[in-house]
């Protein structure tokens, strides 16, 4: 693992925060401690156990043996959320659903797992699904409706539930409302609006 380290206790009095990062991705992912650098140079403070939202990833801040916080993110395998040590699988989410975003020509607008989306019947076993996203009825909600060929009922379930059951739908998850994706194997079809022009 590649570890990326604030250096914000020599600046700061602060807590040096750290993120560990899977050499696969490559380097340069300095970027991902600028938001903790900012908030602590405004004058925030972090600390062990808090949650950060990254993309639309829950990481929480750990305290280790030195006092100071690394990062840890959600495993992916389980449910209620595993926590591991590092910050990989964020950086590839983000990465992508930016990507994603940037295709379209839209700014992101990241949810983030814990909220919530409803979820028809046939969504979880069919080989093709449908996602929209409209504005949420309240603040925990998402505005993901999640269906499959022939919807019918809907509950609601965390984005975390979601993706862990169908992970293909993490790459769409930062569309805007207006958003409408249809998934079938091979095909992606992606519209932002009525009236805008599909991504396929």
């Amino acid at each position: 693992m590649i570890e990326y380290r604030t250096n914000l206790r020599q600046r700061f009095g602060h807590p040096n925060i750290s993120v560990a990062v899977a050499p696969e991705l490559g380097v340069g992912f300095e970027w991902i401690l600028s938001y903790f650098e900012n908030e602590v140079a405004d004058g925030a403070a972090f600390s062990d156990k808090q949650l950060v939202q990254i993309g639309w990833m829950l990481v929480m801040l750990r305290k280790n043996s030195s006092g100071d916080l690394d990062v840890w993110e959600p495993s992916f395998d389980s449910i209620p959320i595993t926590w591991v040590k590092g910050g990989s699988m964020t950086i590839r989410h983000l990465m992508l659903q930016r990507e994603v975003c940037a295709q379209l020509g839209v700014e992101p607008e990241f949810p983030a797992l814990n909220l919530s989306g409803i979820v028809s019947a046939d969504f979880l076993d069919s080989d093709s699904f449908y996602m929209d996203r409209e504005a949420g009825d309240t603040a925990a909600d998402s505005g993901w409706l999640f269906k499959g060929p022939e919807p019918s009922g809907g509950k609601h379930y965390s984005l975390f539930e979601i993706a862990i059951a169908r992970p293909e739908i993490i790459a769409f998850l930062a569309l805007p409302m207006g958003a409408s994706v249809k998934y079938e194997k091979g095909c992606i079809d992606i519209r932002i609006g009525p009236t805008s022009p599909r991504l396929q």
